[in-house]
């Protein structure tokens, strides 16, 4: 069998992945939306110098010149690669200087602004790419790395992304009506690495998060567990010599709470069950010992040689009224084990009226005792094995027979509701004692502890009939007033 983890870890690792899994999700959604913004951002940068140097070049005023983004060392980049402002505008696609200028070159750069060159000039030492053309004349650009965005300036007006000497920028096109066209390539190294620190961040909040939540899921388990523990250890000592020990009580009201509420009410009604069962094997095995015992005393006693044979068939005749006695009892018992047994075959709609008249045929016969049956005028009906209910109500009206003084009254009374039929077995006899009622279905249960067991019986008769009543999904109970009589009252579902 494969080896389970322990709840608490599976509970945190199962808190971990949870936490990670959003986590994933939400920085994935961060560092989308952290590049949109910053796509966009370098987009309006790159139209905005596009636009602006093609204000330029085209004779238009759209205000200032953008501020160019600088740093301490630009310059002397610029002073390292041409020795003077001059030499940072190329006039030609394959990257002279001004300096060597082309004397056919010099009608078409009339085409553009004369303050073009000045511009381009002043915006070498920014980190952007700028580049201008008029139809028909060579490209101008700020700083030698620009060259690489002559070719985008034959690209339609907007903004893409592109590489020029291994570095990623956005760059916009932009164009006037007389042909004209700027380009401008902002470089995206910035952006990426502020993704790069947000991503570096969620990282390292994630595992923050990871570790934190691994902590307190770990703990929280265990506390929210631990009533488990207890449960699982007091279970270990319940034993068949030990039911009466309980796994709760459990603090709370919680689903582990209800849980012992539970399986305490279930060791009870085990425990209950247990005691039972061993007080029926000693009553049972009292009861069938009885007989042996006086059959056998009796035959150990007889002397056949030396007794006359009235005394020896006497003695006889007593051992096998005892050993009948308890091949009676066995039946009885066996009756008991199958009394929730009922094949399907013997069971039909019977009228309750007609089991009533069946049952007092079967026992009438005292005159010491007035018999009666009240039936109901509807007749209801009730799926029933027709001998088995009768077998009830027998054992129910023999039972108030020996409970009742000569001239007492013994009537069933048949009723009916909608869904139910109730059978009721009365009688004004000496009735049964309040702390007999909660066990007088018990098997082995006498309602007169001194009565013999010839006037009282072996105790299984209310046994055997509460046990076929509750297999035909009906009930049966009993009320009681000492010295006013009994009812015992069969409830079963209406058939039909």
């Amino acid at each position: 069998m494969r080896r389970r983890l322990p709840i608490r870890l599976r509970l945190a690792i199962a808190s971990v992945a949870l936490v990670l899994l959003v986590l994933l999700i939400t920085g994935a959604g961060v560092v989308i939306l952290e590049r949109r913004s910053l796509d966009e951002s370098l987009a309006q940068e790159a139209t905005l110098e596009a636009r602006s140097l093609l204000a330029v070049a085209s004779h238009a005023d759209l205000g200032p010149v953008p501020a160019a983004r600088t740093d301490a060392g630009a310059d002397e980049g610029k002073d390292e690669d041409d020795g003077d402002d001059d030499e940072a505008v190329v006039p030609d696609l394959n990257g002279g200087g001004a300096g060597d200028t082309d004397p056919d070159a010099a009608p078409a750069l009339a085409e553009l602004d004369p303050s073009t060159e000045p511009y381009l000039v002043r915006r070498s030492a920014a980190d952007n790419l700028l580049a201008v053309r008029a139809p028909g004349v060579a490209a101008v650009i700020n700083t030698k790395d620009a060259r690489g965005l002559v070719p985008y300036l034959d690209d339609p007006t907007g903004t893409t992304t592109g590489v020029i000497d291994d570095d990623a920028y956005t760059i916009a096109v932009a164009r006037d009506a007389n042909g004209v066209t700027a380009a401008a390539g902002v470089p995206r190294e910035q952006a990426d690495d502020r993704l790069a620190e947000l991503v570096r961040a969620l990282l390292v909040a994630g595992g923050i998060g990871a570790a934190l939540t691994l902590l307190g899921s770990w703990f929280a388990a265990r506390s929210a567990l631990r009533p488990l523990t207890t449960m699982s250890r007091r279970a270990e000592s319940i034993t068949a010599g030990r039911l009466a020990v309980r796994v709760g009580p459990i603090g709370g009201d919680d689903e582990i709470a209800r849980l012992t509420h539970s399986i305490d009410d279930m060791l009870e009604r085990l425990e209950t069950a247990f005691l039972a069962q061993q007080r029926f094997v000693q009553d049972a095995s009292h009861e069938l010992r009885t007989p042996i015992t006086i059959a056998r005393g009796h035959l150990e006693v007889t002397d056949p040689m030396h007794e006359d044979s009235a005394t020896v068939k006497a003695a006889i005749d007593l051992a096998v009224d005892e050993l009948a006695r308890m091949g009676e009892l066995v039946e009885r018992l066996l009756v008991l084990a199958r009394a929730g047994e009922l094949p399907a075959g013997r069971l039909r709609a019977v009228p309750c009226n007609a089991l009533g008249e069946a049952a007092l045929v079967r026992v009438r016969g005292n005159p010491e005792r007035r018999w009666e049956l009240r039936s109901d005028p509807a007749d209801p009906a009730a799926l029933v094995d027709h001998d088995a209910l009768v077998d009830v109500l027998v054992n129910l009206l023999r039972n108030a027979e020996r409970h009742t003084a000569p001239g007492g009254l013994i009537r069933i009374v048949v009723d009916a509701d909608p869904t139910h039929v109730t059978i009721a077995v009365e009688d004004d006899g000496e009735g049964i004692p309040a702390e007999l009622l909660p066990v007088i279905f018990d098997r082995f249960t006498r309602a007169d502890a001194a009565r013999t067991r010839d006037a009282g019986g072996a105790g299984l008769g209310l046994a055997i009939s509460r046990a076929l009543v509750e297999a035909h999904g009906g009930t049966l109970t009993v009320a009681s007033v000492l010295g006013v009589g009994a009812t015992f009252t069969i409830r079963l579902p209406r058939s039909g």
